[in-house]
């Protein structure tokens, strides 16, 4: 497929920011902690913080020909809860637009077993967000991907369990968000993203 065009994150690109220094105090393939040291804008001194190291991620609004979108029904150990989400993932690899496309891909037909429309499939870049930037530097890529096709059962990695996939109509989908059915930060910012552009 074609690669849509969409600008890229670049740490430290706003001036007077500034990383002088900075300590690994633990790390394994998914997180790692960081003491740092930082200068700013409005502090010439250093400021310590510490920093969760994570990957970049995307997080992807499926929608079917039809109009509804795709949530999946997914286990979430830290929170001890199965929440409905929009599917999303970590970057494996250095953040391309060709990596991040690769990873919707991948995505999209391991968590609820969709694809792209053949003919008519896009996917549309709505931008980035942080998901807790007080103390991780994790940012998530938000895409729909428009029409998109059911093709298999949901196929997630070992780690994760996908107990159930809905398709929900643009109205159920605020009706969930309004009554705190939906309680994800990631399917938050990508519905808010959604219908900040007049989005259906």
């Amino acid at each position: 497929m074609q690669i849509p065009e969409f600008e890229l994150y670049t740490p430290g690109a706003e001036e007077g920011w500034q990383k002088t220094r900075s300590e690994v105090l633990f790390a394994n393939p998914h997180v790692g902690v960081e003491k740092a040291y930082f200068t700013t804008p409005n502090r010439k001194s250093e400021v310590p913080w510490m920093v969760v190291k994570r990957k970049a991620a995307v997080a992807i609004a499926p929608v079917l020909e039809d109009g509804r979108f795709v949530l999946v029904h997914q286990e979430r150990l830290p929170v001890m809860q199965t929440l409905w989400e929009f599917p999303a993932g970590q970057i494996d690899s250095a953040v391309t637009r060709e990596s991040i496309i690769h990873t919707i891909q991948n995505e999209l037909r391991e968590e609820c077993g969709c694809a792209l429309h053949p003919d008519l499939g896009t996917l549309q870049p709505l931008g980035w967000y942080f998901p807790s930037q007080g103390f991780t530097d994790e940012i998530v890529y938000l895409f729909t991907a428009k029409p998109v096709c059911v093709v298999s059962r949901p196929e997630p990695d070992g780690s994760e369990h996908i107990s159930d996939v809905r398709f929900v109509s643009a109205g159920e989908l605020r009706g969930m968000i309004a009554a705190n059915a939906i309680t994800n930060a990631l399917t938050l910012a990508l519905y808010a993203r959604i219908a900040a552009q007049g989005l259906p």
